[in-house]
């Protein structure tokens, strides 16, 4: 198939006949349109007959070409449009099975149903093609003749199917007055349908093309994501009996973890792979560097793969639980993985924590390695490493990963080693901006937790947690601080590391610009603060520029202590 874009009006008639046959791909949302959506649609098409426009406008629908013949017709993945295409099938079936016309009712179930006729060689086949697991609801009660008019028992249905059954209930209902059936309104819907309704549609034979051109037009739905793209391309290589089962172990995890952090996790496995920075769309590296790679990675092993990381994920680093003999490391554990997780880039150490959970399934070894883990990339944030040399250490460790077969010799390798970078971490600490430093917050929090013998965080964390500067940012023209300060010191102390502080936001605000003995009694206002570093002041009688220097000095060697030595 070539790149070529054509765009056409075409008549709801045309559209429905037999050049064109729909499927929806397994990566597009199962039907969702709600009653709104039906009524909104419907009302529309009667205003506009109503009215007696001469056509009504239906909207654009984009399709890639799957399979051309040489008469002119096609099957065709629906791209964008599959909710309205849907609808108005079921609203063709509806109208189907009331209307008393046989020529017409035999009309409206062609379009439907594409029947065998060996005269013109024409197969057995479905206007559109639904969703694996709603085929044969939809063949039921939809494609076959009086299938609307059946009884459906709700209670086996699944959310695609419910919405199916409503919307088919919905249509029926606006043909119905208080008198029964309205059959002029149904003749007369039957024909400004299918006569003066039109669509425009918008073809490639390039699914990439498809693609761009979904996102740049739809700007009502939800684009398709990476996690959309990645289950149609395997799903398709997938034997018709086993789809059911992976489609919906994949939709499951893309439940639990949300669309965002499902692609996310995508992009975690492929950099697992591929170890370097992306240089296309993540889809298209999948496609041109890891199937291509690995022949036979495209189907079942990548959606069982994807189920072994995810649930790694889950496990591992969102409820940051590990089955150690230890309770205490249990909660060292705990502890760090929070923090990293919240506040350390995760593009930059996911994917290595999780190649090594996936090599050595020994949780006893994984708070060992994520310390050093912390300890890397830690220094190569605070020595402002560029995005592009994060990633080259980060490749470094996954092909360090690959190439050992025991945990002990990735843990005690020497990459980990950061006594080199004494000097750097130094100056980074002493910096006179380090308020505004990336890491601040984190750091702070780190050493507070150490501080605090890794007792569990939750309590001291639980809710926002803000930076307070001792010597207020801006104090007021009458304060206290510019008789202790002068402007060159405050300059250079007020955001430096040893000016600064965690506290809860109400506490921070409560503090505001107070002098230090008032500010003292409001952190420890209803109780004693969570925080061991905010303690830990209380051991100055004066907050002046001694003070100032003497904790940031015993701030930096923690530091050192903690990261570098």
């Amino acid at each position: 198939m070539d790149n070529k874009i054509e765009a056409k009006e075409i008549y709801f008639k045309d559209l429905f006949g037999p050049k064109f046959l729909f499927h929806i791909p397994g990566y597009q949302r199962q039907y969702s349109w709600e009653k709104d959506n039906v009524e909104q649609l419907f009302d529309d098409i009667r205003e506009a007959m109503d009215d007696e426009q001469s056509s009504y406008f239906l909207g654009s629908i984009i399709l890639q070409i799957t399979d051309e013949k040489s008469d002119g017709s096609a099957t065709y993945d629906l791209v964008d449009g599959q909710q309205r295409l849907t609808t108005l099938v079921i609203l063709l079936a509806v109208m189907r099975d009331l209307i008393e016309n046989k020529s017409y009712k035999e009309t409206l179930q062609r379009m439907i149903f594409q029947k065998e006729d060996d005269l013109v060689n024409t197969p057995e086949e479905v206007r559109i093609l639904v969703r694996d697991k709603d085929r044969k609801f939809f063949k039921k009660y939809i494609l076959e003749e009086n299938g609307t008019l059946l009884d459906i028992n709700i209670k086996d249905l699944n959310e695609s199917q419910l919405r199916i059954k409503n919307t088919m209930e919905i249509l029926r209902s606006k043909f119905f007055a208080e008198n029964g059936l309205n059959k002029d309104l149904l003749n007369k819907f039957v024909k400004y349908v299918l006569n003066n309704c039109i669509f425009v549609y918008v073809k490639t034979g390039n699914f990439t093309s498809a693609y761009r051109l979904f996102s740049v037009l739809n700007d009502r739905g939800m684009p398709l994501t990476t996690a959309d793209l990645l289950k149609s391309s395997c799903l398709g290589e997938i034997n018709e009996s086993d789809r059911d089962k992976y489609q919906e172990q994949w939709e499951t995890i893309e439940d639990e973890l949300g669309r965002e952090e499902f692609d996310q996790l995508l992009g975690y496995i492929r950099t697992i792979f591929v170890k370097e920075k992306a240089k296309k769309s993540i889809f298209d590296e999948y496609n041109e560097i890891i199937f291509k790679n690995l022949k036979d990675f495209r189907g079942k092993k990548f959606f069982e793969y994807v189920k072994v990381v995810s649930d790694i994920y889950k496990e591992k680093i969102q409820n940051a639980e590990i089955n150690s003999s230890d309770q205490e490391t249990n909660v060292k554990y705990y502890n760090l993985m929070s923090l990293m997780r919240d506040y350390i880039s995760s593009s930059d150490w996911i994917p290595v924590f999780i190649s090594f959970c996936i090599k050595f399934n020994d949780d006893d070894m994984l708070y060992e390695f994520l310390k050093k883990l912390e300890k890397k990339f830690l220094i190569n944030w605070i020595c402002e490493l560029t995005p592009t040399k994060r990633i080259v250490e980060m490749s470094k460790l996954l092909n360090l990963i690959e190439s050992k077969n025991n945990a002990d010799d990735i843990i005690n390798d020497d990459i980990f080693k950061t006594v080199n970078y004494e000097n750097d971490v130094y100056n980074a600490m002493n910096s006179d901006m380090f308020y505004y430093k990336q890491f601040c917050k984190y750091i702070l929090l780190r050493l507070d937790m150490n501080m605090s013998e890794n007792s569990n965080i939750q309590k001291a964390y639980k809710g926002i947690v803000t930076v307070e500067h001792i010597l207020p940012q801006n104090p007021k023209k009458d304060s206290i601080w510019l008789s202790i300060f002068n402007d060159t010191q405050r300059q250079e102390l007020t955001n430096c590391i040893g000016n600064l502080v965690l506290l809860s936001r109400k506490k921070n605000s409560a503090a505001n610009n107070s002098a230090f003995d008032v500010k003292l009694k409001k952190y420890y206002a209803k109780g004693i603060t969570d925080f061991e570093l905010t303690k830990e002041i209380t051991k100055y009688n004066d907050w002046n520029i001694n003070s100032i220097k003497k904790h940031q000095n015993d701030m930096i060697e923690r530091v050192i202590s903690l990261w570098v030595k």
